[in-house]
């Protein structure tokens, strides 16, 4: 795949910026401040710290430079609030994932849709996948709320197919095509 210039995805009420160490500290916060509500549904909240998240901010700059993962800080009002990623599965096929998280105290004001829109018409117009699957869990309403305003089908169930920070969990999987009707008009 081709090198995929690093860029910024702006929305009414947020950037996206591709993440880099600089947005460490704010984003260890956000996952300070919400542990409780991300240890069902997140497994690298395991054991999380300020050095973890620095790490992955490190990992994320090197998987967009080999072309693999694309992953952005949800930018509200100057701070990181949390993460939107095109995770790319198989180039060949031409798959990718879409991962989220929101710090608590800005879920529910849809934040998270906003900024999946900006994501998805990135991931199919830039990186130039043909679809997109997102894994939300069997209680994770919010998570299936977001995917069905995106336009995103349930195709079905998978038995433990995700992590918490302690064990498995079983998952809706959901899929969107390029060619995919979304309710924002576009497709």
């Amino acid at each position: 795949m081709e090198s995929i210039e690093r860029r910024t995805l702006v929305t009414g009420r947020l950037r996206l910026e591709p993440v880099t160490p600089g947005h460490a500290d704010e984003l260890w916060e956000a996952t300070e401040a919400s542990l409780k509500e991300l240890q069902p549904w997140m497994a690298w909240t395991r054991d999380p710290s300020p050095e973890h998240t620095r790490q992955f901010t490190e990992y994320a700059v090197q998987e967009w430079s080999d072309g693999r993962e694309f992953v952005f800080a949800l930018v509200e009002e100057g701070h990181a609030i949390g993460t939107i990623g095109v995770h790319l599965r198989n180039p060949f096929t031409q798959t990718a994932e879409l991962g989220y998280w929101v710090r608590t105290d800005r879920a529910g004001r849809g934040l998270v849709t906003e900024a999946a829109r900006a994501a998805i018409a990135f991931a199919f117009e830039v990186v130039g996948v043909h679809r997109l699957t997102l894994m939300a869990g069997l209680d994770n309403r919010p998570s299936q709320r977001v995917a069905e305003k995106l336009g995103f089908r349930r195709e079905g169930s998978l038995r433990h197919a995700a992590w918490s920070a302690t064990d498995p969990y079983d998952v809706h999987i959901y899929g969107l095509l390029e060619s995919d009707p979304r309710p924002d008009g576009s497709g």
